[in-house]
């Protein structure tokens, strides 16, 4: 089995706004990008590699809802909390994180863990902390 990861980090943003995104308007991107590729995919036979494609949290849905029937992509987010929901507990307390049990509600089957940018922002508070 091989697996394809399409890590599409942020480049939604606009040139305008200093970003890379030419492809569509920010609210059609990530439907722009599964449409673009689910078709073309479907030659490869699914026992033998697997297509996720991560996207940031805001276009999750969008892309999900693109998806054809028998899709070959399945969709990822770019990472989740640390901390998870619990029936009967913290489910309130995650309000700009993202826990795991929200990523797969939203259709993810898949999350990228460990971002350099979530490392260095640890470092920067433990190291403010004087850690």
């Amino acid at each position: 089995m091989k697996f394809i990861f399409l890590n599409l980090k942020r480049f939604d943003v606009p040139v305008e706004m200093g970003g890379v995104n030419r492809l569509a308007p920010v609210a059609d991107w990530a439907k722009t990008i599964v449409e673009g590729t689910q078709e073309g995919l479907k030659k490869y036979d699914p026992n033998e590699v697997e297509f996720v494609q991560f996207f940031p949290e805001a276009h999750v849905l969008n892309a999900v809802g693109a998806l054809c029937e028998n899709s070959p992509v399945k969709i990822g987010c770019q990472g989740v909390y640390r901390m998870d929901t619990a029936v009967g507990g913290n489910f309130g307390a995650f309000t700009t994180n993202r826990p795991a049990a929200i990523a797969k509600a939203m259709g993810c089957g898949g999350t990228l863990i460990g971002h350099c940018e979530e490392r260095n922002d640890l470092n920067g508070v433990l190291a403010e902390a004087g850690v």
